[in-house]
């Protein structure tokens, strides 16, 4: 159960990180209001660069579970 849990959250958390990038890069699309696409750009790369480090940290957890 204790290894269980690492893999879940990597696995709920790629594919969020995955559309993050997607609409990121998404935002940079011509429009004629730019600056609307500002909050979309602050908005998918905080929650994108949040779970990236939060997968960073537990394949770290895990690679350290599967050591002992």
């Amino acid at each position: 159960m204790n290894k269980l849990v690492p893999i879940l959250a990597a696995l709920l958390l790629l594919p969020v990180a995955t559309y993050c990038v997607f609409g990121f890069i998404a935002t940079f699309e011509p429009t004629d209001r730019p600056e609307v696409f500002m909050a979309f750009r602050i908005g998918y790369g905080v929650v994108g660069g949040g779970c990236l480090i939060g997968l960073a940290f537990v394949i770290t957890q895990l690679l350290g579970s599967l050591e002992r």
